[in-house]
């Protein structure tokens, strides 16, 4: 279910704490091209956008000297992006957001005034339970590409066991997800799970023009061989899917009280997603004390709400909102993802 990919790892290895099982990661002869997934990449074209190149020149040559002028100059730029967002709300009328159940506070049309993206960025969460560290998360923006001929961010997360809980249970998995620059709205989704029991690959595509998304999975074990699931389904317009959906939260404005809406749609199911926003706190963490925002998600199927148990999110109290701290109770302790480095690419 949403949100929960962070976590998947951790409750497999202390699963495997207990009935023990190999270290190593699956191998399995030619599993490569048993996972590949034709049908998807004949219907996501991506294509990498090149970065300018910059040429270095000598440090005592004029050239150079007005380059480093014209590079402090842009730091100055990008440093009153602020100022210039906040003049821009308040002197431009935004475009109306839809869908109508999500809140237009901060956007002008689909496109939030202030991005909350960086390339490069990068925050690593430690994941524990009962304060034993099994593995770690990280959550990134990579460069833009081109999807379909469209500006697009590339979004990443991934997990991965420590070398301590390798020795029971070993997982290196992966997600992405390409976002449409200018609507917000996600293309794909693709999961690559490499782990001790099963080598998976899933692949998921949203045709707007079709509004309908398809669905790949191929699973490897010993046990099984190779598993296929394929799906197609309506979808809703502006749903987010399950990766796109955590970064997707970030554009929005968070203030105490506020429910924020959107649709996700997963495995043949259309869901509304609230976040409800409980409070501002000092977060103490290994980086500091941060200012945070706390927020506890719902999800609604049919206008039925699934019970999520307690999940809540601690996200940073300005105009980035970086994902510091998650904490999900179970029936016996909590698991926990916790900030332990956060690159910012200003």
């Amino acid at each position: 279910m949403l949100f929960r990919y962070g976590f998947r790892c951790v409750i497999l290895l202390m699963f495997s704490l207990l009935v023990g099982c190999a270290s190593a990661i699956l191998e399995i002869d030619g599993s490569d091209k048993m996972l590949k997934i034709d049908a998807y990449d004949k219907s996501v074209k991506v294509k990498e956008i090149p970065e300018p190149v910059v040429k270095e020149l000598p440090a005592e040559s004029p050239v150079a000297s007005n380059t480093a002028s014209k590079k402090s100059s842009q730091i100055v730029e990008r440093k009153s992006e602020k100022t210039k967002y906040k003049e821009k709300e308040k002197a431009h009328k935004p475009a109306k957001k839809l869908p109508a159940l999500e809140d237009s506070a901060g956007f002008d049309g689909r496109r939030p005034i202030t991005d909350p993206f960086r390339v490069g960025e990068k925050t690593t969460l430690k994941l524990s339970y009962f304060n034993i560290v099994a593995g770690y998360m990280t959550i990134e923006v990579l460069p833009f590409v081109e999807v379909n001929g469209k500006k697009s961010y590339h979004f990443q997360i991934s997990g991965k066991s420590n070398s301590l809980f390798s020795a029971f249970y070993s997982v290196d998995d992966s997600g992405e997800t390409y976002m449409d620059y200018e609507t917000m709205l996600p293309y794909n989704m693709s999961i690559h799970v490499k782990e001790t029991k099963q080598l998976r690959e899933v692949r998921s595509y949203f045709d707007w023009k079709k509004m309908t998304a398809k669905f790949w999975e191929k699973k490897i074990t010993k046990k099984s061989g190779v598993e296929e699931k394929n799906l197609e389904w309506k979808i809703e317009p502006y749903s987010q899917n399950i990766f796109s959906a955590a970064f997707y939260l970030r554009t929005f404005q968070l203030e105490p009280g506020k429910t924020i809406e959107f649709r996700v749609s997963d495995n043949e199911k259309n869901m509304v997603v609230k976040g409800h926003v409980l409070r501002r706190e000092k977060l103490k963490t290994e980086l500091g004390e941060l200012n945070t925002i706390v927020i506890k998600p719902e999800v609604a199927i049919g206008g039925i709400f699934q019970p999520m148990g307690d999940v809540f999110f601690w996200l940073t109290d300005d105009d980035r909102k970086f994902i510091v701290r998650i904490e999900s109770k179970i029936k016996i302790g909590t698991i926990t993802a916790s900030i332990s480095e956060i690159k910012k690419e200003e």
